[in-house]
């Protein structure tokens, strides 16, 4: 019997859950956190970049490039997640992955997967539903997974 898996994730929480039957209930396999996500910019950093003299004249300027820390951390929350992902592919643990994740997230997701894992996707939903039970989750699925 083929099983699959369900992951439910946004920028700072997902769980993974299986589902063997069809139409029938979710057991949540596994969950990651991302504390980080929740932190306020100012709380991400230590310090402030370093400054530089111009090359000409007396003016002065911030040497490190401005980054948007919040999505660099979702970048590498949905990296973790990913692998994870592909460790349980790679263990047969399931051979078909249904996502529901907010939209910044699925990207990040997709760009994160293998070819492999990626190909075991049999559908995708936008939404976050993170905080949801297994049966209001169930809910938002497709019958047929």
């Amino acid at each position: 019997m083929s099983k699959a898996w369900v992951l439910v994730a946004n920028h700072t929480h997902a769980r993974v859950f299986e589902a063997e039957k069809r139409a029938g209930s979710l057991q949540e396999v596994e969950s990651l956190v991302y504390p980080e996500g929740r932190m306020k910019g100012h709380e991400l950093i230590s310090d402030a970049p370093g400054r530089a003299f111009d090359s000409n004249g007396q003016g002065r300027h911030g040497m490190a490039k401005p980054t948007d820390l919040r999505k660099e951390g979702a970048r590498k929350f949905a990296r973790d997640i990913a692998h994870t992902l592909e460790r349980g592919r790679q263990e047969g643990r399931f051979d078909r992955l249904y996502i529901v994740a907010e939209p910044s997230m699925a990207g990040s997701l997709r760009s994160s997967m293998s070819t492999p894992c990626l190909a075991t996707i049999a559908g995708e939903s936008r939404k976050n539903l993170t905080t949801c039970d297994s049966e209001e989750i169930r809910a938002h699925l497709p019958t047929w997974l």
